[in-house]
């Protein structure tokens, strides 16, 4: 098969591919990938390398001595690599945080009790310092430190665990009467009453503080209602597909030949459409964001008023937002992730590299050796996934018996999937619960396995250097216990596997993952606002929607979900296409060719590229506009002027020049309304602003099509729009005293 990169930069394509991989500026994996290359090109048997089939590829490299001599040496020296707990540094930071209470410095003071939360190790097995009970104190203290924040939720989820963490006896009073402020912060005077009344038989003969006492219980306030910090639910528009329940029943999933499977409208959209709220398959927080992001759900820490930072048992490197998260990353990847964290970020690995290998961890040795034998072993393939037997436009393939079984069992296996992989749940540790979960995994695997990898375009160096890496994260994988449930005589079997169902995520999240970012602002909603990239994940769905360089869809992430909404309208049959590479705003033609083919491997024919339409820049100094045909069913367009033709070239409608002249005059109220969605952009009203843009751009497009400056704009406007319902986090600026 031809490979399209070649005929663009096959020196930059090859870059692009590399840093799919590994990094190019740090770490040891790229220098130890060029060296067993250069082994392997001795004799020409890197040729024959590329030449032997896919499946066989890892056994081929395997057989190789020379190769595999030269790789053992490395691997034989892995070791675990993480940053451990240490009771003399959370009890050297819980002293600092003291400190700066004292002070007033309630920021500082906050930061240092949480790293003291965070390095804390688990009461009891460090009985010289604090009597084993660093955990107790340091959770004690910045449960203060969080009322005094005026977060009386968090503080009370800091207590609730210092308690069962074994905070001495002596404090039992104080603990009771610190939570009844708690309740009484958090709207609940009722609790907050009993809580106060336990404080007041544990005070003994001090008066004084019963007189204090009485005062708070008298102080309570009945009619107070607890208080919800819950964002609400996103749903797609015009209800969810039975099949896909991430996706709208506006848009459906076809295939073709050339084009394999994509999303087009099944029926009208107009801008402001959600199109698809869709979860990760798997997903990846970026090693810079451990410290100020919840490494399962990626919500900014700073951001969470329920709760404050909750450690991992084993290691210091990371945080969660809630006990919650803590479990379901505990209970599945974290454990055999967490020892080599350092060694990870030290090898200079890519996150596409961690991702294949969460793909694996999350799953757990025996669910991913079922999921490399349906989807990767040539002993066994059965696809069950409702994507690829409710697609249309090529023939069904139909494992179940009857297709209604077969939606029935989809439906409420992805619901079910989504509910065990969901941010605020942790996965259940029951065994039914634990094979429910897994078995989802699997049949969420069959829409994953089923992207492109574009294998037969890869080089036999390229394809090397993922096995090299596929073989690394394996003995990674065997040191943390992943195999411990695999036998002796199975194990060169399972480690083979292993290392191919990673090759095989490496080449398809090459193609298919997506960054996930959160917008970054000051005091105002917009002016200055950019998106930051936190993580990177895949989405089963999302992964169907083809790039073009002027896409019909924005998109934006809560928390890790990932939602396309519409920025223009579709008809039925038109691709809702999204962009995950350049766009024509901002690079020509040339560029934007180069960069997909080397990045992505396709040559893109959207009608951006086939008419080469004009940057923005260019645009400012060259206005147009084009008048639609008159015609709903053609795709004809006349620039505006003095000459325009008396019938359409595309379907010999005859103009009405009349009519024309009305569309221009509705078009000038367009312009209007865009200023008018400027203006309430402004004044910071993102609401008001997606209603006047998304009804003045559908307007457009019944009378004119792109390319058009101001509406271009426009839609720049709404992507801003939309995002702020997504992840934003506010950079707090010191207000100057007057």
């Amino acid at each position: 098969m031809p490979r399209v990169y070649e005929d663009f930069d096959p020196k930059y394509a090859s870059i692009c591919s590399d840093v799919t991989v590994y990094s190019n500026n740090k770490g040891f994996f790229k220098s130890l990938a060029e060296e067993i290359v250069s082994l392997a090109e001795v004799d020409g048997w890197m040729q024959t390398f590329e030449d032997v089939e896919d499946d066989k590829k890892v056994t081929t490299v395997l057989e190789n001595n020379t190769i595999m001599n030269a790789l053992n040496e490395v691997l034989s020296r892995i070791q675990p690599m993480f940053r451990g707990k240490d009771a003399r540094i959370s009890y050297e930071r819980r002293m600092a945080a003291q400190t700066c209470l004292k002070d007033g410095d309630l920021t500082k003071s906050l930061a240092l009790a949480s790293q003291a939360v965070l390095r804390a190790p688990m009461t009891g097995t460090e009985e010289i310092i604090d009597a084993g009970v660093s955990l107790a104190l340091a959770l004690w203290l910045r449960s203060e430190i969080l009322l005094r924040f005026n977060r009386p939720e968090a503080a009370l989820e800091d207590l609730k665990i210092a308690l069962k963490e074994r905070l001495p006896a002596r404090m039992r009073s104080e603990y009771y009467w610190r939570m009844g402020h708690c309740y009484k912060g958090a709207g609940e005077p009722t609790r907050a009453k009993v809580s106060y009344e336990l404080a007041g038989r544990l005070l003994g003969n001090n008066e004084q503080a019963k007189a204090q006492l009485a005062k708070d219980i008298e102080s309570l306030d009945y009619t107070s209602t607890p208080k919800h910090h819950h964002k609400p639910e996103v749903y797609v528009t015009g209800g969810a597909k039975l099949n896909l329940p991430s996706l709208s029943k506006k848009v459906k999933v076809i295939e073709e030949k050339d084009k394999g499977r994509f999303a087009i409208a099944d029926e009208n959209v107009k801008v402001g459409d959600i199109l698809l709220v869709d979860r990760p398959y798997a997903a990846c927080l970026l090693s810079e964001y451990y410290g100020s992001h919840c490494l399962h759900c990626f919500q900014r820490l700073e951001n969470c008023d329920d709760g404050a930072p909750v450690w991992c048992p084993n290691c210091s490197g990371v945080a969660f937002c809630t006990t919650k998260c803590r479990d379901a990353a505990v209970s599945t990847y974290h454990a055999y992730e967490c020892q080599f964290l350092d060694l990870f970020i030290g090898s200079g690995m890519s996150m596409l590299s961690h991702i294949s290998l969460r793909m694996v961890t999350q799953a757990g040795y025996e669910t991913s050796q079922q999921i490399y034998a349906k989807y990767l072993s040539n002993e066994i393939k059965t696809v069950e996934s409702s994507v690829l037997n409710d697609i249309e436009g090529v023939t069904k393939k139909n494992k179940l018996k009857s297709r209604k079984e077969r939606l029935n069992r989809t439906k409420k296996g992805l619901k079910s999937f989504e509910e065990k992989n969901s941010n605020d749940d942790a996965i259940e540790t029951k065994p039914e619960d634990k094979a429910s979960y897994n078995e989802m995994l699997e049949l969420t695997a069959a829409q994953i396995y089923s992207l492109c990898s574009h294998s037969q375009q890869r080089k036999g160096a390229d394809y090397l250097k993922r096995i090299i890496m596929g073989m690394f994260l394996t003995q990674c994988l065997k040191i943390s216990g992943y195999f411990k449930t695999c036998s002796e005589d199975n194990m060169t079997k399972a480690e083979k596997n292993t290392c191919e169902l990673l090759v095989r995520n490496l080449q398809l999240l090459q193609f298919n993952a997506h960054e996930i970012y959160e917008t970054v602002r000051g005091n105002h909603q917009f002016s200055g606002s950019k998106p930051v990239y936190t993580a990177v994940g895949i989405y089963p769905t999302g992964a169907l929607f083809n790039h073009e360089c002027y896409p019909a869809v924005a998109r934006y992430f809560d928390r890790q979900n990932i939602i396309l909404r519409a920025i223009r309208p579709l008809r039925p049959g038109e691709v809702v296409s999204e962009n995950y590479g350049p766009h024509f705003l901002m690079r020509g033609l040339k560029e934007r060719q180069r960069m997909l083919a080397s990045r992505y491997w396709f040559c893109c024919d959207c009608t951006a590229c086939k008419e080469n339409w004009p940057t923005l820049k260019q645009m400012d100094a060259e206005p147009t506009l084009y008048l639609r045909c008159p015609n709903d069913k053609c795709h004809g367009k006349f620039r505006q002027g003095k000459n325009i033709a008396n019938r359409c070239p595309r379907c010999s409608i005859k103009i009405d020049k009349e009519l024309f002249k009305d569309h221009i005059d509705s078009i000038n109220e367009c312009l209007s309304q865009y200023k008018d969605g400027a203006k309430a952009m402004e004044h910071e009203h993102p609401q008001e602003a997606i209603q006047i843009l998304s009804n003045a751009v559908d307007s457009f497009y019944k009378m004119a099509q792109p390319p058009h400056r101001e509406t271009h704009i426009a839609q720049e406007s709404l992507r801003s729009c939309f995002a702020t319902e997504g992840n934003v986090y506010i950079v707090k600026t010191e207000q100057k005293e007057k």
